[in-house]
């Protein structure tokens, strides 16, 4: 069983077209989504309330809402060519190890592996990681421990925070995050993390799988949409599912490729009907 531990995040989101949208963001959303019905995760999250959580129960999946006081908020701007902005509004609460002892423990039992999705840097301390990561194998989102923790701008700051990925099995990045995390793309700059396995997806052209000495490049099917948010949650769920499954890393990693690309796909649609709905 794969547990998806992340913020349950309020995106106050504006489209290219004018229209504007609270709707629930974070990790536990897309990543939830993309292994919908599956019965292969569980999430565990913090933040919002029940309706804002309200598409994570639609998933079919268990879902864990631990006590919070604050909800991450971000301020996101689609720019229409797949690309958008976000401003930090507001932090939540940390994950800590009290939480991993407490309320995510029973879920925890049956789960082999972690999927962090982290949003900013500290957001999962070393110690609540080490925690997470007894026994199971973790994977983690590189965006977090690029981004500062203060309301703003999100802005990826390097170099890599050594500290904030100890134990990790899995990094992931963007090909952003990883030149200025890294200062490369390249096999010597993901070895030099110390991760056993580093993945940077390249938008569209797909990613590339840095493990045991080789940079393998996957390819992917480029979906030309309004709305990329979350492919990057929704990518690292699926490779850690499919690694659960028995893949290796590159067969993982294809199948994030092509499970995104999916997903990319169906959200054309809703696009479409939404326009034509609008005209």
């Amino acid at each position: 069983m794969l547990a998806i531990v992340g913020h349950s995040a309020l995106d106050r989101t504006a489209w290219p077209d004018g229209r504007r949208e609270n709707r629930l963001g974070g990790a536990p959303r897309f990543a939830s989504r993309a292994l919908a019905g599956t019965g292969a995760a569980v999430v565990l999250t913090k933040g919002g309330d029940d309706e804002l959580r309200a598409p994570l129960y639609a998933t079919g999946l268990q879902v864990l809402a631990g006590p919070s006081r604050r909800t991450t908020t971000y301020d996101v701007r689609l720019h229409g060519d797949g690309t958008w902005h976000e401003t930090l509004a507001a932090l939540g609460d940390r994950f800590t190890p009290h939480d991993v002892e407490t309320w995510m423990a029973p879920a925890l039992e049956g789960c082999s592996a972690v999927v962090c999705g982290s949003l900013w840097r500290g957001d999962f301390p070393p110690a609540t990681l080490a925690a997470l990561g007894r026994g199971r194998t973790l994977y983690l989102d590189a965006q977090g421990p690029g981004r500062a923790p203060r309301v703003g701008p999100v802005v990826i700051e390097g170099p890599l925070w050594r500290a904030g990925i100890a134990g990790v099995r899995v990094l992931k990045m963007n090909e952003h995050e990883a030149r200025v995390l890294l200062g490369e793309v390249d096999l010597t700059a993901a070895e030099s993390t110390g991760v056993p396995v580093v993945v940077v997806t390249l938008g569209e052209r797909g990613a590339v799988v840095f493990a045991d000495g080789v940079a393998t490049t996957v390819p992917a099917e480029p979906v030309a949409i309004a709305d990329t948010v979350g492919t990057g949650d929704a990518f690292l769920a699926l490779m850690a599912a499919a690694e659960l499954a028995g893949a290796g890393p590159v067969e993982a990693v294809r199948h994030a490729c092509d499970g995104v690309a999916a997903m990319l796909w169906s959200r054309r649609v809703a696009e479409a009907a939404a326009e034509s709905g609008a005209a």
